[in-house]
C-alpha cells in the first residue's frame, strides 16, 4: 500500500490490460503486495506447479452472471440478536449500561452511547454529538447508517494513502467517530457517501486481518498488471460502469488454525460518489468466477467471485461498509488451515477471489476492505 493512488484515466483505452506507471494504492487492508516482483525462472522448470485448490462447489445463480457461470451463493442477512417493541424517533441517542435498571443509569455505569445533537440528554451521546438528519429526501426514506470510521479517515473520499486503523474508532467524540452512509449518497444534513448499513450480529464474521495474510495470485506479475488487476473498459451504465470495471486480485491465505466455514469482505475506505474531480468513482459489484491462464506457471488459474450482500437493496453498487461474500465458503465446503505439501500441483489453505468495481468516473482510486470470518 502506499499514499500516491493509481489514476484509472492512464490506463490506455485501447487494451484491458492496466498500464504499469504510477503509483499503486493497493486494494484491500491488511494485504500488502509491494513487495519486489520475484522472477519465473524457477517457476518455469517445476515439473509440477501447485496452484491453488479449485472449488467445485455449485452455488445459486445471482442476475449478476448468467446461469453457465459459477457465482457466490446467497446472501445472508443479519437478524437483531433482540428488537425494539415500540418505533425508535428520529435523532435520538442510544447508550448501553452495565446495569438494567434506570435507577442506576449514570456515566459510572455507562459503557457506550451515540447520539446526535439534537438529543437533549448528554447521557446518551458523547460529546455534542454527531449531526441531526433533516431534509424531504431523509424524512422519505433512506437506507442509511451511521458506523464508527474503521480506517481513521473520517470518511473522507478524497484522503488517499493506507487506513490508519481497521478497528472501530472510539475517541469518546460521536462526531469524530461516525460515519454517516447510504445507498443512494444522500445529503441529508451529516456528510455525503454512497454506502450501506452493513448490519451484523452476535454471530457475524468478526474481523481476522492479522490471519489473513495477502498476496499477489501470480507472483511473476506486477499487483497493478493484469491479471493481477483487470481494467475493462466495456460500458454498463445498467450496472453503475459507466466507463467499463476494475477487477482487483488477491490471495489470501488461512492463518486462523481452523476451517474457515464463512468469508466476506467489508470495505472501510473507498472512492465512491460524490466524488470530487480528479478521483475515481467506484461502485462495488457481485462478480463471477474467472479462470486466468496463470503466466507464471502456464496452468488455468479460477478466480472466485465475490458477492454484494443484500438487503438493503443496493442499486448505486456498494462503497463504504458494504461487504462482498465469498459464497464458495460454506460450512459444507470450509477452506481449511493447513497446506499438504504432498498434494501435488495444490495448495489447500489459499483463497484466490475477485474484487470488481464499477467505474461512473475516473480517477485516483482507493479501496480497502478488512477481512471478515468464521470462525
Amino acid at each position: 500500500m502506499n499514499s500516491v493512488g493509481y489514476t484509472l484515466a492512464s490506463y490506455p483505452a485501447s487494451t484491458a490490460t492496466p498500464s504499469s506507471g504510477g503509483g499503486v494504492a493497493e486494494p484491500a487492508a491488511p494485504v500488502q503486495t509491494s513487495e519486489p516482483t520475484p522472477t519465473n525462472s524457477k517457476a518455469s522448470k517445476k515439473a509440477a506447479p501447485r496452484v491453488a485448490r479449485a472449488r467445485v462447489v455449485r452455488q445459486p445463480v445471482t442476475k449478476a452472471a448468467p446461469e453457465t457461470d459459477t457465482v457466490p451463493g446467497p446472501s445472508a442477512t443479519a437478524t437483531g440478536d433482540a428488537t425494539y417493541t415500540v418505533e425508535i424517533s428520529d435523532n435520538v441517542g442510544f447508550a448501553l449500561f452495565n446495569t438494567a435498571n434506570p435507577a442506576n443509569f449514570s456515566l459510572t455505569t455507562r459503557l457506550d452511547a451515540a447520539g446526535s445533537t439534537s438529543e437533549a440528554n448528554t447521557l446518551f451521546k458523547e460529546g455534542a454529538g454527531y449531526p441531526a438528519l433533516g431534509g424531504s429526501a431523509y424524512l422519505s426514506g433512506i437506507e442509511h447508517s451511521f458506523f464508527r470510521d474503521l480506517c481513521g479517515k473520517g470518511g473522507a473520499i478524497e484522503a488517499l494513502g493506507p487506513c490508519t486503523r481497521s478497528t472501530p474508532q472510539d475517541t469518546g467524540d460521536n462526531a469524530v467517530d461516525f460515519i454517516f452512509v447510504d445507498t443512494n449518497g444522500t445529503s441529508a444534513g451529516a456528510g455525503q457517501r454512497l454506502g450501506a448499513p452493513g448490519p451484523e450480529n452476535s454471530t457475524s464474521p468478526i474481523q481476522r486481518n492479522s490471519l489473513f495474510p495477502g498476496s499477489r495470485i501470480f507472483p511473476c506479475v506486477a499487483s497493478s498488471a493484469s491479471p493481477n488487476r483487470v481494467r475493462d473498459f466495456n460500458s454498463d451504465p445498467p450496472n453503475n460502469s459507466t466507463f467499463g470495471t476494475l477487477s482487483i486480485r488477491i490471495r489470501l491465505t488461512n492463518n486462523t488454525g481452523a476451517n474457515v466455514t464463512r468469508l466476506r469482505f467489508r470495505i472501510i475506505d473507498q472512492t465512491t460518489f460524490p466524488a470530487p474531480g480528479g478521483y475515481a468513482d467506484l461502485r462495488a459489484r457481485t462478480s463471477p468466477t474467472v479462470v486466468e491462464l496463470n503466466p507464471c506457471t502456464g496452468l488455468p488459474t479460477a478466480i472466485y467471485g465475490t458477492t454484494l450482500e443484500e438487503p438493503p437493496a443496493q442499486p448505486n453498487g456498494g462503497a463504504f461498509n458494504s461487504t462482498l461474500s465469498a459464497g464458495t465458503i460454506t460450512l459444507a465446503s470450509p477452506l481449511p488451515p493447513t497446506d499438504n505439501p504432498e498434494t501435488i500441483g495444490i495448495i489447500e489453505n489459499v483463497y484466490d477471489f475477485q474484487l470488481l468495481f464499477g467505474i461512473q468516473q475516473t480517477g485516483r482510486f482507493k479501496a480497502y476492505v478488512n477481512v471478515e470470518a468464521l470462525p
